[in-house]
Formats: structure tokens, sequence, C-alpha cells
């Protein structure tokens, strides 16, 4: 079974190459891995208990960056939950991976696609911020892929 596992993951890291690379170039670095736009709509979920949440729990989301080690997006207010489930790709090659919530940050979002982080308490200009809305930009960690072998694991725990 070695094989096969070494076999998903190959596909795993072949499907986030792709799409980076099909994303765009890289963003301004505050990390050594290279992160590329990734704008795309995926699927995320809370994940509550072992095994894949229901389709029906899975919303979508607005991605932003991509890297080998992880991803961020936007929701409209902090995430509850530090573990969730993103199923990135489309139908039928979905993979489900889990993630570990790692930043969070206020920003606001204009039409135009650009970001202004709003973390330093700074007021935006009101003529500007009007076009704009409010989002958490939210930087996840990929844990592991989920396949039917470790859907059903407990998500595994990380030292912080």
């Amino acid at each position: 079974m070695g094989s096969l596992d070494a076999e998903i993951d190959a596909s795993f890291y072949n499907l986030v190459h792709q799409l980076s690379v099909a994303a765009g170039g890289p963003l301004g670095e505050r990390r050594q891995e290279r992160r590329s736009r990734f704008v795309a709509t995926q699927r995320v979920a809370l994940r509550r208990a072992p095994g894949l949440p229901d389709e029906a729990e899975f919303i979508e989301v607005q991605c932003h960056d991509l890297t080998r080690n992880g991803f961020s997006f936007f929701l409209p207010g902090e995430p509850s939950m530090r573990f969730l489930v993103v199923a990135l790709g489309a139908p039928p090659n979905v993979i489900y991976v889990s993630t570990r919530v790692t930043h969070t940050e206020q920003v606001l979002v204009y039409d135009s696609g650009l970001i202004e982080r709003c973390g330093n308490g700074s007021v935006p200009d009101d003529s500007k911020a009007r076009s704009a809305r409010r989002m958490v930009l939210v930087g996840c960690t990929f844990v592991e892929r989920l396949t039917a072998s470790t859907a059903s694991r407990q998500p595994q725990s990380v030292v912080e």
C-alpha cells in the first residue's frame, strides 16, 4: 500500500502545481515558499468529526493564493474552527485535504481586486471603502490528504 500512498501524494502535489501555474505569478512574499495567486472558487467545510463532511456542509469561497504547503481564501467573518476540509479541483477530479487555520486578517476587498489590510487599526478612506467588502483573509496549512482510509481518522494535532 505504500506505493499507492506515494501515488496519491504525487497526484495531490501535481494538482497543486497545476492550479498554481494556471493562477499566475507570485505575490509579495513573507515566506520562503513560492506563493502564487489563486483566484478561483473552491469549497471548504468545517472539520467537526472524523470523516469527510457532508456535501451540504461545504460552502464556496473565493481563494486568494496557493503554495505547496497551504492556501488562503476570504470569509465574511472569522472561522469558528481550527480545522477545515477543502475540496480542491472540479468533479470528477476533486481532492479533499484537511487543513489547519494558521492566520486570519481583516481586509477590505475592492471590486478591482485590490486587497487592503485593516490590521493596523487604520480606518480606510470612506469614499474608497464604500466600494469594498469587509472580509477575513484566512490562511491555512495543508495537514493531510483525505481518502477513504484517512478520512475516518482524527485530524493530527499540531504543536503551536
